[in-house]
Parts: C-alpha cells; structure tokens; sequence
C-alpha cells in the first residue's frame, strides 16, 4: 500500500513538473573582436635608411587583422623626399583600414605651406594624398581665414575645393 502511494505521489509530480516554466539558460558568447596588439602612451617611429618618415604620438593604440584604431593620436609625416618640411594631423580619434583614414573630433591638419585646417570629421587617403569632408571647416593661412563646408584638398596637386567659402583676410597699406 505504501509503495502505490508513494508512485500515485511521483506521478503528480512529474505531471506537475511539466507545466511549471522553466528558464532556459543560454550561453552567452562575446563575438566582439579583441585587438592583436594594443600600445598606450606611446610614440612610434618609421625609420629608413635616409630618414625618419613618420612620427607617431597617441593616447591608445588597437591593432586588429583588418584595420587600426588610434585615440588621441599626432601623426607627423614628411611632406616630400627632398625637404625636411612635414605635414602633421591629429584627432580624439582615427580609424585605418588599409589606405583610407577617418578622423573625428577635435581634427586638425596642418600642412607644409603653413594651411591649418581644423573641422570635426576628415577622410583622407594615404596613397592619393586627397583629404575630404562633408561638414564645416575652419582653415587658416598667414593673415587670411576661410570657413566653407564640404572641403576637397588634393594635397599633391596643392588643389582645394570647397562649398559655402567665406574668406576674411586681412589688408596691409603699401604706405
């Protein structure tokens, strides 16, 4: 007598056990790519036989297969073979994936000539030379300030292209 009460006992149970929800636990998996090499603080050099190419200063750096994440970052470059003038830009942050680099926050490029070029957001590509945005710039040359939008700067050709231009420069008298 004992033991059919004790299966009538586990039969409700097992009845009971079906309806009641159960949570189901799921592995969670972090897909996000971590990086293969990562420097903080640092400064980083292209050397060649003749010279120092390129200069870089950073907050952070995050090195991934495909592309480069720089926070913080100052990059000097020569502006060509023969001269020892450079051209240097910096931002809050740039990302490099394979020739292309996108600058955002606080950018400014400041080129051989004395061009200082600052705008919150540039595209530029290393192997054309040609840097390009679709919002406001604030560019200054010796006396003279142009605010314009949608700037196109082809800096081999030294060409540059821009939407909306307001100039302001300032005039000496020759007496």
């Amino acid at each position: 007598m004992g033991i059919s009460k004790f299966m009538i006992v586990l039969i409700i149970l097992s009845v009971g056990f079906l309806f009641i929800d159960k949570k189901q636990t799921e592995q969670i998996v972090d897909e996000t790519k971590k990086p293969k090499v990562s420097f903080l603080d640092s400064v980083m050099y292209e050397i060649t036989e003749k010279s120092v190419e390129q200069v870089v200063r950073l907050r952070q750096a995050d090195i991934y297969d495909d592309k480069e994440k720089l926070f913080d970052a100052t990059i000097i470059v020569k502006a060509n073979e023969s001269s020892y003038a450079t051209n240097s830009v910096s931002s809050k942050y740039m990302l490099k994936i394979n020739d292309q680099v996108s600058l955002s926050d606080r950018v400014n490029l400041i080129l051989d000539d004395g061009m200082n070029i600052k705008t919150e957001k540039l595209d530029y590509n290393i192997k054309t030379k040609i840097a390009q945005n679709d919002i406001a710039f604030v560019a200054k040359k010796d006396n003279s300030t142009f605010y314009g939008n949608n700037l196109f700067l082809d800096s081999t050709k030294e060409y540059m292209r821009s939407d909306r231009v307001k100039l302001r420069m300032k005039v000496e008298d020759d007496e």
